[in-house]
């Protein structure tokens, strides 16, 4: 029972974590950007890694 109980809290506190994540304005950006597609993106003379160094500023670099 006790390895149950673990297992639910570990799924809550995970779940909790991966919601806060997605929560954040650069991950709806992203998922945003993803939905683009390379010619949607070009139309607007925008590059995709332009449009990551633009949502994630210094925290992306390759």
């Amino acid at each position: 029972m006790t390895s149950k109980l673990n297992s639910a809290r570990k799924t809550t506190f995970w779940g909790r974590l991966i919601a806060m994540a997605e929560a954040r304005p650069e991950m709806r950006a992203l998922s945003r950007l993803n939905a683009m597609s390379d010619e949607d993106l070009a139309a607007r003379g925008l590059t995709r890694m332009g449009e990551l160094h633009r949502i994630m500023g210094p925290r992306f670099y390759i």
